[in-house]
């Protein structure tokens, strides 16, 4: 299985579609991994047109996942999607990232900007945000863990996803359960071509619009009849925009 380093951490990904064509790296949410890019159909339709990269990022998937809180400094983990880059020879990516993956797009965009062409980014905003609820937890009680979860996004985790949730290595997921720091005083910095989308349910949806207006992003969806944990679910809906906006850039 491909692996890449970064300074002793092991970071999972897959390649899918052109080996010669643009690159895209999609980045999924806490708790996720990459396999759900496959699941909602976007690794079937974007590797028609593009290089496709699939990262598990630390503390999910098959990647590394410490138990050491410190292990998930936000440097650290922008640091894990590039070395997948640097170990790919990929010089310059779109992006596609959701909820968590979306906050470390961001990140990646300030820290490493010569990497990226495109940022496409649903279910985040570049404020700071709290993850108090899991502050107490160590991962040993997994209805706690699922009461924190619930907490943070706003919703109920259905009965459908709880189990996937839970397969996960939990203790790893309360020590990735960091405070977010915002990147505010930067937002000016962030100068690749930017697209956003939430769910019309999302209790995020207010700070993303904001967002959009002080990043200037060129475009903003909002996805009808959807929440945090169900947007991306709507790949029907936002994969033509998605694409679209790809080509135009």
């Amino acid at each position: 299985m491909p692996y890449a380093n970064n300074d002793g951490t092991k970071i999972y990904y897959e390649t899918h579609g052109h080996s010669q064509g643009e690159a895209i790296v999609l980045l999924h949410g806490f708790s996720s991994s990459s396999k759900q890019w496959q699941m909602t159909g976007y690794v079937a339709a974007l590797e028609r047109y593009y290089r496709v990269i699939l990262i598990d990022l630390r503390g999910h998937g098959l990647s590394d996942k410490p138990h050491d809180h410190d292990a998930y400094a936000l440097e650290k983990r922008i640091d894990d999607v590039r070395a997948v880059l640097a170990e790919l020879a990929v010089q310059r990516c779109h992006v596609l990232a959701y909820s968590m993956g979306g906050w470390l797009a961001f990140g990646l965009a300030l820290r490493y900007p010569q990497l990226v062409a495109t940022l496409i980014i649903g279910g985040a905003h570049p404020y700071a945000d709290s993850l108090s609820a899991f502050a107490a937890l160590d991962g040993s009680d997994p209805d706690a863990f699922i009461s924190a979860l619930e907490n943070f996004i706003g919703e109920t985790v259905s009965k459908e996803a709880r189990p996937f949730i839970l397969h996960n290595d939990l203790a790893a997921l309360a020590a990735a359960a960091r405070d977010r720091d915002g990147y505010q005083p930067r937002l000016a910095e962030i100068t690749a071509p930017l697209m956003l989308f939430s769910g019309d349910g999302d209790r995020r949806l207010p700070t993303i619009e904001k967002a959009a207006k002080d990043l200037h992003a060129e475009k903003l969806l909002i996805v009808p009849g959807t929440n945090h944990a169900s947007t991306l679910f709507a790949a029907k809906a936002l994969l033509p925009d998605i694409i679209a906006f790809l080509q135009q850039h």
